[in-house]
């Protein structure tokens, strides 16, 4: 086995070790609205919390769509957080209104803030097309 094999199989058995312990939770991305920081089928990574800052990536359940997204926070208001995708042709303007109150997210249907190291999310592109599949068959 060559030396870039061995370390690839570890980190894949560390990844897995991670995510049946529950310290690491995954999201996997559903469109372009957050190209070119994820691309479509994109799986990233979150830590549970109802809380963010300005700048941060948030999984929220949209209170409008009963869906989940993955937005960056632009506006911090008393009720909550006004998200954003960061593609300007798939998303022009905030969210406010449109997947969320007119006031942005309430903190309790916020699941939690992408990981990012130094300004940098960690993906791991195609992934995310797994979770996506079995999704829509069930």
């Amino acid at each position: 086995m060559k030396k870039s094999e061995i370390v690839i199989l570890v980190l894949i058995i560390l990844l897995y070790v991670l995510l049946l312990s529950n310290v690491v939770n995954t999201a996997s991305v559903e469109g372009v609205s957050m190209y070119p920081v994820f691309q479509n089928g994109a799986i990233t990574f979150y830590q549970k919390t109802h809380y963010a800052s300005l700048g941060d990536i948030i999984i929220f359940k949209s209170p409008v769509f009963n869906t989940y997204v993955i937005h960056r926070v632009v506006e911090i208001t008393p009720e909550g957080y006004v998200t954003k995708g960061v593609d300007p042709i798939s998303n022009p303007q905030p969210d406010a209104g449109i997947l969320e109150p007119p006031y942005g997210v309430p903190p309790y249907d916020v699941i939690g803030r992408v990981v990012n190291i130094s300004g940098y999310v960690f993906v791991i592109p195609y992934l995310g097309y797994i979770s996506i599949m079995f999704s829509s068959i069930i």
